[in-house]
């Protein structure tokens, strides 16, 4: 079916009052950021579809009693090879009018039945007194003097909760805390101070009864190196004992703050009576589909690395989107438009983050049936899970890489009672290290980097920059034995943070291979070939580099780590590695090794049993004692 065929027709249209050409002007300028376009040439293709028959982009089943409206776009000159096409999806769901309050009013109902109706976000035990992180901006409501103060909380312990704020920096300048300025701060400041985020979040806070907040600028010495160090330790605990966290998720900086303009029509969605035969409701509504991944997941804050623990370890968020306010907690992910929570039709994996969180269950990953196999892998699994999340996001300072989800792995570790080694876990070490980057790039679409200078061993996927698959934990058979695993860290006592070194010293066969150019007829960069010696060798093997060109025409150790029986042979998995010293015999690694074997496929030295569907390790293979750093 056809639709308005310029962009002319379609914003007249718009300005004319009709619901759903709003709709999808709101929808075109998400997809290219702007109303302005060198051609005036709009081609709008709209077609319906069953829920029944609409498994898709990852989401839940659709129900049958639901429908997809799915728009196709293409700007520019009609049927010209350089055309874009984008797509917008919604659901088309049966409507029931239901009480709806304002914003604040909202807002106070979930966090009122967060505090005493969810089992799961209150899961922490009270302490014995409030914790209180190191200072707050304390809101002064005395009516003359200042509107804020630092408060120490140490001299001066506060009254009652406090909030936390997550939001972006920018590149504007605006007031910090620092060793020169702390006293002035201590006896008072104005409000108007400070950037429009921080505004708008101090409103916030006070207009739900609360009178203290924690701003990480405000709060730590930004000119202090000791202190910056002492309180990122602490920020685990910071935002897990906070009362709220307030998001300012749709900002690009402190000056857009919180609040934006909208259209309050759009939270609604469009009211629509369709004559569709068959239909048991008569009225239905038109909402975005996926509207949590647009609202929340793919927003400017979210793409920052030191959110997931924010977000994660805060037991609510409220988050600030461009159209309309978002709640999360452990129990429920809800927005203006779905007040009482996401139906199951907008359920995906961009939603039930905070099912992530080391201190809960974990909804997701309950029903993994092989986490039942041991006490701690179920945990394991969610850490991976961060770990994903945690390396799709973006760090400013490169050095905060281990630093940024040290409050995570605070919790973590209390959990399963494990070593912590630069981000992996002894209990798991040996399929810990078989990580890999994802399509060997960051998740911005840059290629994968090094680290400049040092902040974790090559083992570990904090060395880099770059989207990281982590190794599961669940390998079926583990053909390296580990001795020793060291990492001295930076700050005396605090092996989660900062390091100076680490290393693992390891028994395993090492063969030495060539690396062969890419396979043109894969189109990965990122899966390169390589031959093994010595012998005949006629499996199919693989190294997928940590850095991008940087394996080209080398030779390599490959260290076999692990064997995972498949439905038609078995995965061989370990590392590619670069002698760095041969009298030491130490090695760092490159990237992730991988061989398929079947019975047809072999190598001299790892051999395939056909009645045991398992790779062997040949007599001749001898294992040598080596130094990864």
């Amino acid at each position: 079916m056809r639709h308005h065929s310029t962009l002319s027709e379609l914003r007249e249209a718009r300005q004319t009052g009709c619901q759903l050409c709003q709709l999808l002007w709101s929808s075109f300028l998400e997809t290219t950021g702007s109303e302005d376009s060198p051609q005036d040439h709009l081609s709008v293709v709209y077609g319906v579809q069953r829920g029944k028959d609409s498994t898709v982009f990852g989401y839940k089943e659709i129900p049958t009693e639901l429908h997809l409206l799915m728009f196709s776009f293409k700007i520019g000159l009609e049927n010209a090879a350089s055309d874009s096409e984008r797509y917008k999806v919604f659901i088309v769901e049966p409507f029931q009018e239901l009480l709806r309050l304002d914003c604040k009013m909202q807002t106070d109902y979930e966090l009122r039945y967060s505090l005493k109706q969810h089992i799961k976000c209150n899961v922490v035990k009270p302490q014995s007194k409030p914790y209180y992180p190191t200072r707050l901006v304390q809101i002064l409501t005395h009516g003359q003097g200042p509107d804020l103060r630092i408060c120490l909380t140490r001299e001066d312990v506060p009254t009652g909760p406090y909030m936390t704020l997550s939001h972006r920096w920018g590149t504007a300048s605006f007031l910090k805390l620092t060793s020169s300025n702390l006293a002035d701060l201590v006896d008072g400041f104005s409000i108007a101070d400070l950037p429009p985020t921080f505004r708008d979040a101090i409103a916030v806070v006070k207009g739900l009864g609360c009178e203290y907040l924690w701003i990480d600028s405000l709060c730590i010495m930004q000119d202090s190196i000791e202190d910056w160090v002492h309180e990122a330790g602490l920020m685990g605990d910071v935002y897990a004992n906070s009362h709220c966290n307030i998001a300012a998720t749709w900002n690009s900086s402190s000056d857009d703050g919180c609040f934006t303009k909208r259209d309050p029509s759009e939270v609604e969605g469009l009211i629509v009576h369709p004559k569709w035969t068959g239909l048991k409701t008569t009225t239905f509504r038109v909402v975005e589909f996926g509207l949590w991944e647009n609202l929340v997941t793919s927003a400017g804050l979210n793409k920052r690395a030191w959110v997931v623990q924010e977000r994660l370890l805060a037991p609510r968020v409220l988050h600030f989107g461009r159209t309309q306010l978002a709640w999360e907690c452990h129990e429920v992910d809800a927005c203006e438009t779905y007040p009482a929570g996401l139906p199951v039709a907008q359920q995906s994996e961009h939603t039930m983050h905070k099912a992530l969180d080391p201190g809960t269950e974990g909804k997701k990953l309950q029903s993994m049936g092989d986490s039942r196999s041991s006490p701690n892998l179920h945990a394991h699994y969610i850490w991976n899970k961060i770990v994903a999340a945690y390396t799709a996001g973006e760090l400013t300072v490169a050095s905060d890489k281990l630093v940024a989800v040290t409050g995570l792995a605070v919790r973590m570790q209390s959990l399963i009672q494990s070593e912590y080694l630069a981000g992996l876990w002894s209990d798991t070490l040996s399929s810990d290290l078989l990580w890999k980057v994802i399509g060997g790039k960051q998740a911005t679409g840059l290629p994968s980097t090094r680290a400049v200078q040092f902040r974790a061993p090559s083992w570990s996927w904090a060395a880099l920059d770059g989207h990281i698959m982590p190794g599961r934990p669940n390998t079926e058979r583990i053909l390296i034995t580990i001795d020793e695993a060291v990492t001295d860290p930076v700050v005396p006592g605090n092996p989660l943070g900062q390091l100076n070194f680490g290393w693992i010293r390891l028994r395993g066969v090492l063969l030495q291979g060539t690396v062969q150019p890419p396979d043109s007829s894969t189109s990965q960069p990122d899966k390169l070939p390589v031959y093994l010696a010595p012998g005949n060798d006629t499996a199919h093997h693989w190294i997928f580099p940590d850095i991008q060109n940087e394996l080209s025409d080398q030779s390599v150790f490959c260290l076999v780590v692990s064997t995972k029986n498949q439905y038609d042979g078995t995965l061989v998995q370990g590392l590619a590695l670069h002698c760095t010293n041969t009298v030491k015999a130490t090695y760092r690694r490159v990237g992730l090794f991988q061989g398929e074997y079947k019975s047809s496929k072999q190598h001299s030295l790892i051999q395939y049993s056909k009645s045991t569907r398992r790779v062997e390790l040949s007599s001749d293979a001898e294992s040598q004692t080596i130094i990864l750093i």
